[in-house]
């Protein structure tokens, strides 16, 4: 395969592993762009020294510029981790996670004006456990990615393959997340509350309030319908069992975990 000078817009989760990917593939880009705060003019500057042919995109995380697309003549890659259109935007792995669906996917597409809106280079679909972590997730999605991109590049290059229009009209959105996404209301629902534990695993990671610190739940699971907490984190302290954290109260575990649940957004009722 003719390697071309690229240049890689990537930023965490994804980027670093979208990197290794393509390194591991002897396909490592010439130059890695990871600071979204970059101005336009130093953004400019390394294009002049690099002269890239393409850009590949992959979870940088900050709409880029017009005029620096136009320097490669619009020949911009995307390394989506979702199915397009669904999940369009920010968040589609944490969305994916929230929402429990049975099949998610990755894109290869061709950026255009609009976000996550360009023609489909490539896809492919990936059937879900149900029990899957963000990590998890991300690594997958992004090794599959960088396969698709390293199978179709130069015949997106040499103009063999052409991009198919999206389905606008089944498009769906995530949002970016938040900090306080992360807090837990043990009013809902324990399906909706587990898949909120691992989606914001990480980062913001599940909290709430008790006895008024901080106290984050780090891993759950259900068991007959029910939420069981597995690990938690105090403020100031270590990850540890529910169980471990009751005894340091001289509290049982059952009380520790019905006092827990008696809280609602993280607040004491």
């Amino acid at each position: 395969m003719h390697k071309h000078p690229y240049i890689l817009f990537g930023s965490p989760p994804i980027g670093p592993i979208a990197l290794e990917a393509l390194q591991a593939a002897g396909y490592a880009p010439t130059y890695v762009i990871d600071d979204k705060s970059l101005s336009i003019e130093d953004q400019l500057e390394i294009i002049a020294r690099v002269k890239p042919t393409f850009f590949l995109v992959v979870g940088f995380g900050a709409i880029i510029k017009q005029v620096i697309l136009d320097t490669v003549a619009g020949q911009v890659l995307n390394i989506h981790p979702s199915y397009l259109p669904e999940y369009r935007g920010p968040a589609p792995v944490v969305q994916t996670i929230l929402d429990g669906v049975q099949e998610t996917g990755v894109t290869l597409m061709e950026i255009d004006a609009k976000m996550d809106h360009g023609p489909i280079i490539a896809q492919e679909q990936l059937t879900l456990r149900g029990n899957e972590m963000p990590e998890e997730l991300y690594e997958v999605l992004t090794k599959k990615g960088v396969a698709l991109f390293l199978e179709h590049i130069e015949g997106y290059l040499d103009e063999t393959v052409e991009g198919l229009p999206q389905n606008h009209s089944e498009a769906t959105f995530t949002h970016f997340v938040k900090k306080e996404d992360g807090r837990l209301d043990f009013s809902k629902d324990p399906v909706e509350l587990e898949r909120e534990i691992r989606a914001y695993h990480g980062w913001p990671r599940s909290f709430t309030t008790f006895r008024g610190k901080r106290l984050v739940v780090e891993k759950a699971h259900l068991e007959s319908g029910n939420l069981v907490i597995d690990l938690i984190q105090p403020e100031g302290g270590k990850i540890m069992a529910p169980k471990d954290f009751a005894n340091g109260l001289r509290i049982s575990p059952e009380a520790f975990t019905e006092e827990l649940f008696a809280t609602r957004s993280g607040q004491p009722e």
